[in-house]
């Protein structure tokens, strides 16, 4: 498993791909394993086909708590990404954890703390964050992800090939604990190519 590299197709309206980015953030390093982070639209993806509407083609609404339908965020995280793979990860786990855990609206002023805790050049970051390739950007991705078959979000691709859907309620506080289930899921996937859904009944109040 050692420097292999992951890809995740993710979008910041999803909780559960916080709890991915919170997974990855702590096996990462003990695991060697490198997370390339890939962004995909759920409301796309829920309006497939549907008059031809795109997000990447939206006006950014700044009264939309969502941001824009999660445009504004993509477009945040694209412009972070420029600055680097290590001021990505830090973005996107700082705008994960205000949307989800403190459940903050993704408005501007949110998206600018965020690259402010993650120590970007804020000049470059708003100068990127108005460039319109961004959302050229943010469609071959999303083109990319419905090549590989996505349909929700945090979707994983493996060096083996093999792609899964893995929605964690949570995430382990020790270290040892997360790095076990995350070598558990992967080495499933890996080992039982047949087996395609596995899910638990939703508890009352969930």
């Amino acid at each position: 498993m050692s420097g292999e590299t992951v890809t995740v197709y993710f979008d910041y309206l999803c909780p559960y791909a916080w709890h991915a980015a919170e997974l990855a953030e702590t096996v990462a390093e003990p695991l060697a394993v490198r997370f390339a982070w890939s962004h995909v639209s759920l409301y796309q993806l829920n309006h497939r086909g549907a008059d031809g509407w795109q997000l990447w083609n939206e006006p950014i609404d700044p009264h939309d708590e969502a941001g824009t339908r999660g445009l504004l965020p993509f477009l945040a995280s694209l412009a972070a990404r420029r600055q680097g793979e290590a001021p990505h990860d830090a973005f996107r786990l700082a705008l994960l954890r205000f949307r989800h855990r403190d459940l903050r609206p993704l408005h501007r002023a949110t998206v600018m703390e965020a690259a402010e805790e993650a120590q970007l050049h804020l000049a470059c970051f708003e100068r990127d964050l108005q460039d319109p390739e961004s959302r050229t950007e943010l469609a071959r991705e999303h083109h990319q992800a419905l090549a590989t078959r996505v349909f929700g979000t945090p979707t994983f691709v493996l060096p083996s090939g093999d792609v899964a859907y893995v929605r964690l309620r949570g995430v382990p506080s020790e270290r040892e604990a997360a790095v076990e289930l995350y070598r558990r899921v992967t080495g499933m996937l890996h080992d039982y190519p047949y087996l395609e859904t596995v899910k638990r009944p939703r508890r009352r109040g969930n």
